[in-house]
């Protein structure tokens, strides 16, 4: 009987020891990483070529998650195809950024009232029915300061299942936000030299970043990258094209239409990519900084003067 009990506990001890964070998308997952490095795994849910803007769940993704000891997710304003499963999973293993109050409060600043350009061709109102409030800006994980605060928030999770790893969280925080601190200030003086170039993204993803380092966008294509750009606003974008007022066109790796390249065809305006996904960053525990990097390098290449 003892040796029974002494087996489930090992069994119980062995599974507990290797549970995982799962994150929705992998630039959150680059957050945890951080945070559970030499402590558990960290997952990531979607693929590398999804966008949560658009995603289905499978039964595969409902095993994950109903497997994993923490799911970090940004909440129902973006992940909108999560509702019912993360529903169903007890809290303390749920952490919904977007209900913690500080990060809530970053949002808060971004709300837009009914007062924009609702020119999205004939899927003209689509983006009001999708699942998404489109309302605010959902991508807290371009905000470094609501990455500082993820990241808190994952350590004080983590410290709670791993007491005993207490020390090893801390450090790996504090080591987060170290590295984290010294690539803002990189990146600060990187794109300095091209902050009043203008330049169009693909959707409306990058506030924060831009924010952050005082970019000059011009625009962007659509609000929601589901939704085609209406004529409008292509007439508009022509037309910073044309008067070279735009010097660059971003488009994304998961969506790229081709209506950027019909606009720059013949023009003097660069093509760049942006990914708000972090597809081709590896997994590891300083994969957030250089996530920020990429971007950085992005924009800094294609709004430099040829």
């Amino acid at each position: 009987m003892k040796k029974t009990i002494l087996s489930l506990s090992l069994l119980s001890l062995s599974l507990f020891s290797h549970a995982e964070v799962l994150t929705t998308i992998k630039p959150l997952g680059f957050i945890a990483n951080a945070i559970t490095d030499g402590v558990t795994d960290t997952k990531v849910l979607l693929p590398v070529s999804a966008s949560p803007h658009d995603y289905s769940l499978k039964p595969s993704d409902v095993e994950q998650l109903n497997s994993a000891q923490l799911v970090v997710w940004v909440g129902h304003g973006l992940e909108s195809f999560l509702d019912k499963s993360i529903d169903k999973l007890p809290k303390e293993r749920v952490l919904t950024l977007a209900e913690v109050p500080a990060i809530a409060e970053i949002v808060a600043k971004t709300e837009k009232h009914d007062d924009h350009d609702h020119d999205h061709g004939h899927h003209e109102h689509s983006h009001a029915h999708d699942g998404h409030d489109h309302s605010k800006d959902w991508h807290i994980w371009l905000s470094s300061d609501a990455a500082d605060i993820a990241a808190e928030q994952i350590a004080a999770r983590l410290t709670q299942q791993y007491p005993a790893q207490e020390a090893k969280i801390a450090d790996n925080l504090a080591n987060f936000k170290t590295v984290l601190t010294a690539k803002k200030v990189e990146l600060q003086k990187q794109l300095a030299p091209v902050k009043e170039k203008g330049y169009y993204t693909f959707h409306e993803a990058y506030g924060y970043f831009e924010s952050a380092y005082g970019l000059h966008p011009l625009g962007s294509f659509t609000i929601n990258p589901t939704v085609a750009p209406g004529a409008k606003t292509l007439a508009k974008i022509k037309e910073h094209v044309s008067s070279k007022q735009a010097k660059c066109l971003f488009a994304e790796p998961q969506f790229t239409p081709r209506v950027i390249e019909s606009l720059s065809k013949g023009t003097q305006v660069k093509v760049g990519q942006l990914d708000p996904l972090g597809a081709k960053i590896e997994m590891g525990k300083n994969a957030y900084p250089t996530f920020l990097q990429s971007l950085a390098d992005e924009f800094s290449q294609c709004l430099a003067e040829k």
